[in-house]
């Protein structure tokens, strides 16, 4: 909270991005609801789940078009692009009242898509500021652990908020796409109170890159979408600390994503875990876990801060087996809430952590494709653990399922360990070889 209030810029960029992201809540929800309702119901929540997934395909693709936006243009294409999303949406409220045809459907589709791949490409320019206005690790960590946060915040919220306005406003979809639009035009209202800082920041970077070239005078070479991708894909693979926390994060989230759906499969049968019922106990568990992430990303001075990802990683594994093993051997729903907190507590500064280091070691030219394909890449986890450990549950049972899922976490805990204690030894060394005055 503090570097919210004291930092003007970084507060005009979360507040915008916040603004953005309540219209954007409020209306996936709805449009949920919108698709429910269709004659062809399963057919449309299965597309609006696919439409979902496609940004995910082009983002490094985003990330490296965000990193070649020259840095005079930045800002004028971050207000722009809001204001196309602000008109996409309106233009959907007006379709939307249309017959429900197919047709229209897909155009629905369209733009939610559009105004996704949107949101994605203005993220990375977003993280140029960032980057400028924020000045060490401290800062770096506590700014995207505040958003992280208060992200997750507006979305338990809004989503809470969008199934009671639905049916209070009797269905009226048009205008919950106009509301979107709104949040649009707010966030680059938002931005362009404090232009003229951004646009100074551009100016500095732009002088900053001149004075590097007079220095070292050289061709310059055009480089292809493909080569630039390329080379963002080796600087994290070359960067063994970068690379180290991927892995380690990509664990967290194969493990982390796997357990929704695992314990799913198990409460429907055992009503031992049940507090009342089937769906009261989900919300329980549900609760637990996003309270936990929230206060972990919210407070980031609690100790922990001082603490290294993989000391976190760690602590987090050690969790998810006492999770697991109580899910199949103690059986016992109070330690469920209790495990299942502190496991995902330290999954709230994961993220924050690991985008902090992103910051400090990666240049501007490579920033926004290089923190793209490292959350490409710790994506994939989640359909990878979903797959694994659902299908032991469904060919075997999900007894099998949550022995083998505690003997992956208690490994991962193990190699997470390692790092934990080679990083040790190394700053150990490194502050022996350090002269002192």
């Amino acid at each position: 909270m503090h570097i919210f209030l004291t930092n003007r810029q970084f507060r005009a960029l979360a507040t915008s991005s916040f603004l953005s992201r309540i219209g954007s809540v409020l209306f996936n929800f709805v449009f949920l609801i919108y698709a429910q309702g269709l004659p062809y119901a399963t057919q449309a929540l299965s597309l609006v789940a696919i439409a979902n997934m496609v940004p995910n395909f082009f983002m490094i693709a985003n990330g490296y078009l965000a990193d070649r936006t020259r840095a005079t243009k930045r800002m004028p294409a971050l207000l722009g692009l809001r204001a196309v999303q602000g008109l996409l949406y309106v233009a959907l409220a007006i379709i939307i009242g249309h017959s429900a045809t197919r047709i229209v459907f897909w155009g629905l589709l369209l733009i939610n898509i559009a105004s996704d791949l949107i949101a994605d490409y203005t993220g990375g320019l977003v993280l140029h500021y960032e980057q400028h206005f924020l000045h060490d690790r401290d800062e770096y960590q506590t700014a995207m652990g505040f958003t992280t946060g208060v992200g997750s915040i507006i979305s338990i919220v809004f989503q809470a908020l969008g199934a009671s306005l639905i049916v209070l406003l009797n269905h009226n979809y048009a205008l919950f796409g106009l509301i979107n639009a709104a949040s649009f035009v707010l966030a680059a209202g938002v931005l362009m109170r404090d232009r003229r800082q951004f646009v100074a920041a551009d100016e500095a970077e732009v002088a900053a890159q001149v004075s590097e070239i007079a220095a070292e005078p050289q061709t310059p070479q055009k480089k292809s979408a493909v080569s630039g991708i390329l080379a963002s894909l080796k600087l994290v693979a070359a960067d063994h600390v970068i690379f180290t926390m991927m892995l380690l994060a990509l664990g967290v989230n194969t493990l982390g994503t796997a357990i929704d759906g695992l314990t799913n499969v198990l409460l429907a049968s055992q009503r031992v875990f049940w507090f009342g019922n089937f769906g009261t106990t989900v919300a329980v568990i549900s609760i637990a876990s996003s309270v936990a992430m929230i206060t972990g990303a919210l407070f980031m001075h609690d100790g922990l801060q001082h603490f290294s990802l993989a000391t976190l990683t760690v602590m987090t594994m050690v969790g998810l087996t006492l999770f697991a093993c109580n899910m199949f051997w103690w059986r016992n729903r109070y330690l469920m809430i209790i495990f299942m907190f502190l496991a995902t507590y330290p999954i709230g500064k994961i993220n924050p952590r690991l985008s902090s280091e992103i910051m400090i070691r990666v240049s501007p030219a490579h920033l926004a494709a290089t923190a793209s394909v490292l959350q490409t890449c710790i994506m994939l986890g989640a359909p990878i653990g979903t797959a694994i450990f659902l299908g032991i549950a469904n060919a075997v049972s999900p007894t099998i399922a949550w022995a083998a899922y505690a003997g992956t976490a208690a490994i991962l805990s193990v190699f997470a360990l390692i790092v934990a204690l080679r990083e040790h030894k190394a700053n150990a060394r490194a502050a022996e070889l350090k002269p002192t005055d």
